[in-house]
């Protein structure tokens, strides 16, 4: 009970610094365009975030299912270009490697994919190209610290209208909805399964690595995890810990900088895990090379998913 009303306290710490919410609205979703493809079929959806604010997804669903199935949340990675995020996750194009909501649905998962915020369709209607893109992902930060608010609180309310908008579905067994994502989409697994617990398990590849560890190498900070005074109340080792009981794998290989100190963080985690008695459930994956998502682990990466959410 005590442990219980610290985890609520903390939880309750990091998101009075992430800020207020945007405003709610309906989600108003629309399928606009349906294409079949190899053992699945491809929805193309907008759904509303926030008033006027809409968001665009691939949902990708086995042509046979038996009854409602395991869904994955799949976010794509902050890639060579801003106009290729829900299409390269799904296959539509981009690089295969990272098309994990294709490989996903063919082992019998319904699997979504959204835009985040400036990226592909939600990219701004004056955009001319990346380096405007790049400018507007900073400003879409500026505007937040303006209001008191955050650009991460504002991505990770997007992750939970794509929740939302999951449960709609008679294809998504709600019970079992996962979430894996490679880079950017590392560092949201790991947020997202800590601030919304509709999520059962979450694999973070490569992305994973804590703010004193960033600052310490000079790098530069992403605009959506910049959050004034969050590094008075955490670190990323303690938000891992939000995520317990839930299963939570971090991926990475020795030579990705931005997961330079990831098994420190596993390591720093575990105990909590341990004091529930289910140490089982955090997992830490380390591959020899570099930051990119090859075969083999993405192949780990979904037996592991299978192992928490295909209870069928």
């Amino acid at each position: 009970m005590i442990q219980a009303q610290f985890t609520d306290t903390f939880r309750e710490s990091v998101s009075s610094v992430l800020g207020a919410p945007p405003d709610p609205a309906p989600l108003q979703p629309e399928v606009l365009e349906v294409v079949a493809g190899d053992g699945f079929r491809r929805e193309k959806i907008k759904y509303q975030v926030s008033p006027n604010d809409w968001a665009y997804a691939y949902l990708l669903i086995p042509d046979v299912l038996k009854t409602a199935a395991p869904a994955i949340f799949v976010h794509h990675r902050r890639g060579a270009s801003w106009m290729v995020a829900k299409s390269e996750a799904a296959g539509v194009s981009g690089d295969k490697d990272y098309a994990l909501a294709l490989e996903l649905v063919k082992r019998g998962y319904v699997t979504f994919a959204p835009d985040a915020l400036g990226y592909e369709e939600r990219r701004s209607a004056d955009s001319d190209g990346d380096q405007y893109d790049s400018a507007y992902n900073f400003h879409q930060l500026a505007l937040r610290l303006l209001r008191g608010e955050t650009l991460l609180k504002k991505v990770v309310w997007d992750v939970s209208r794509g929740l939302d908008y999951l449960e709609t579905r008679t294809e998504v067994d709600s019970r079992y909805i996962g979430f894996m994502g490679h880079g950017y989409g590392g560092r949201m697994a790991l947020w997202a399964a800590a601030l919304e617990p509709r999520i059962k398990a979450a694999v973070a590849h490569c992305g994973v690595i804590t703010y004193r560890e960033h600052l310490r190498r000079g790098e530069w900070l992403q605009p959506e995890f910049v959050v004034p005074r969050l590094m008075q109340v955490a670190d990323i080792h303690h938000i891992v810990t939000l995520i317990a009981p839930r299963p939570f794998l971090i991926s990475t290989a020795k030579d990705d900088p931005q997961s330079a100190d990831a098994e420190e963080i596993y390591k720093k985690a575990l105990p909590v895990y341990e004091k529930h008695g289910i140490a089982n459930r955090l997992a830490f994956y380390c591959y020899p090379g570099g930051e990119a998502l090859k075969l083999n682990m993405r192949i780990n990466a979904y037996n592991w998913l299978d192992s928490w959410l295909m209870p069928y």
